[in-house]
């Protein structure tokens, strides 16, 4: 995600970033300790109890991804809308997504693969029974699914590839893009884009208007904040609510873990905007601890999303026999071991994939400058 010139928010810009570090290690864990892990049967140490706790915030954490999202997109749509061309804004997000998408994509599958077909894992056949991979792989593998997937179809049309469901939140990025775009070019050009056209994906799958609205929380941060950021945090009404805020946000947290998040998803969007609005006039400085994790984010957590589930999958395929293991410590440090594996594999597919999105946007305006000039030749001739 672009963001270009950081100077009036550096330090709140690490802080973003550093979250989502978090977010996506969250959703990571999460998803370790559902393959790994049997249910909570009612008694469990206090780690085992942190560990059932913590796994129930991969949902949440979505939401707080699609917050974030939707702020750095607008802002990027905001710095571009005076001289908009659908061309060069699809070429952006398609390199930013493709770039990593395709690549998983395949590794994924062929993980996927050896663990159906070579060792025929329970995790992979679908014999242990967790929540989190209740579905045919076999079927997921398919070449229509993988066209689906890279189409973006992807939890609206077909199922996410193999063993891969995260990618359903993928999906509804990429149409955020392209729905939040045209209704703004719509609006201020005061005719319809055809682009609109793509809202109807959520006839299909109505929960994707509860993700855009969280998503537009995130926008809607960016419109507050566009203009110069102030010494608001000096003023003793900043402290005030840069308190407030920091309550509010882990409030809504505990309740959405205790209760569950359905019904609540737009309440703790808003909670996460009200929260970075007053990150953002505040700006604080960047902690030296602080910095290796908004690296993470900045540079590899869209690679750890997009990846970590089949490898994940394929690390239970080698630990778990046909019933999941129970929560002891050397079973949680499995987990844990399990999540760095896939830290490290994500960081370092990250560095042949996301660290190039650059090389892959220029090579195709290239291209597309080139279709330019010869569709302008043409009409000269």
């Amino acid at each position: 995600m672009e963001r270009g010139d950081q100077k009036s928010g550096q330090g709140a810009f690490a802080v973003m970033d550093a979250m989502r570090c978090v977010l996506a290690v969250v959703v990571a864990f999460a998803h370790a300790w559902y393959l790994l892990i049997e249910d909570y049967c009612g008694q469990a140490s206090v780690a085992a109890s942190a560990g059932y706790f913590l796994a129930g915030y991969a949902h949440a954490s979505v939401i707080l991804f699609f917050v974030l999202s939707g702020f750095w997109i607008a802002r990027s749509i905001d710095r571009r809308i005076g001289d908009w061309h659908w061309s060069s804004y699809l070429i952006d997000r398609l390199a930013r997504l493709l770039v990593v998408l395709v690549p998983a994509l395949v590794i994924g599958g062929a993980l996927d693969a050896v663990g159906l077909y070579a060792l025929e894992s329970s995790t992979h056949l679908g014999t242990t029974e967790t929540y989190v991979l209740r579905k045919d792989v076999v079927g997921a593998l398919e070449w229509h699914v993988l066209l689906g997937n890279i189409l973006f179809l992807q939890g609206i049309v077909v199922a996410p590839f193999g063993t891969n469901g995260p990618l359903w939140s993928l999906a509804y990025e990429f149409w955020f893009y392209i729905w939040f775009p045209a209704i703004v070019v719509s609006w201020r050009q005061r005719r319809p884009s055809i682009f609109l056209i793509f809202i109807g994906l959520a006839w299909i799958t109505p929960f994707m208007l509860i993700g855009f609205a969280c998503w537009l929380c995130g926008a809607a941060l960016h419109g507050m904040t566009k203009t110069h950021l102030t010494d608001f945090p000096r003023s003793p009404i900043g402290r005030t609510w840069l308190i407030i805020a920091s309550s509010i946000l882990p409030a809504i947290l505990i309740v959405v873990r205790v209760v569950g998040l359905e019904g609540l998803e737009l309440a703790l969007a808003g909670a996460f905007a009200l929260f970075l609005y007053i990150l953002l006039r505040a700006n604080p400085p960047t902690p030296r601890w602080l910095r290796p994790f908004a690296g993470y984010g900045a540079k590899a957590s869209f690679s750890l999303y997009a990846m970590h589930f089949p490898i994940m999958a394929f690390a239970a395929a080698l630990l778990v026999g046909s019933e999941r293991l129970p929560p002891t410590a050397g079973n949680i440090a499995l987990v844990g071991a399990t999540l760095a594996l896939a830290v490290f594999a994500c960081g370092l597919f990250a560095t042949l994939t996301e660290r190039h999105t650059a090389r892959v946007r220029t090579f195709f305006y290239a291209k597309l400058l080139t279709v330019q000039k010869a569709c302008a030749g043409r009409l000269v001739s």
